[in-house]
């Protein structure tokens, strides 16, 4: 697991500042991060105390991030890679239409079988199918969104 984070500004300065920090297995080259789990953010207000909640928020955050061990996430992806979700196919997508719509669990099994040539059978393959479904979505907040909703899954376990 490697650590990382990501730091966001309003363009107009009309929304906030902000830190998210996470684990992540990798990063493809087209700027997908896999395996993110523990995400926590940070956001500050566009004020006139906001530099110096920056100052006295973000530093800190993340230096302990820094710090910080990664054995609760490699555990919880351990968990989620021997945790079977089903029996079968329609298991399987009837656990994945409780977390998505049935459209979007239906391409998610068949966005996992076209990346990994093999059905979804654990926690872990639903959030990698998941993972590769949210590819195609167009717009990047989209796309993060569904990202996020995908490494839910991993609360499942952790």
């Amino acid at each position: 697991m490697s650590r990382g984070f990501f730091v966001w500004n309003s363009e107009v300065g009309s929304a906030s500042l902000g830190v998210a920090t996470f684990l992540f297995d990798y990063v493809c080259s087209n700027r997908i991060v896999w395996g993110a789990s523990q995400y926590e953010e940070i956001r500050i207000r566009h004020t006139v105390s906001g530099p110096t909640k920056f100052v006295e928020q973000v530093g800190p955050a993340l230096e302990a991030y820094a710090k910080s061990s990664t054995a609760g996430i490699e555990a919880t992806v351990k968990e989620a890679q021997a945790k079977r979700i089903g029996k079968d196919s329609d298991e399987v997508l009837d656990f994945l239409a409780k977390r998505f719509s049935k459209r979007e669990a239906a391409a998610i099994v068949l966005a996992h079988e076209s990346d990994e040539g093999r059905p979804i059978e654990t926690v872990w393959d639903a959030v990698v199918g998941a993972t590769a479904f949210a590819r195609g979505k167009e717009h990047q907040d989209v796309r993060v969104g569904f990202e996020r909703q995908a490494g839910k899954l991993l609360d499942l376990v952790g």
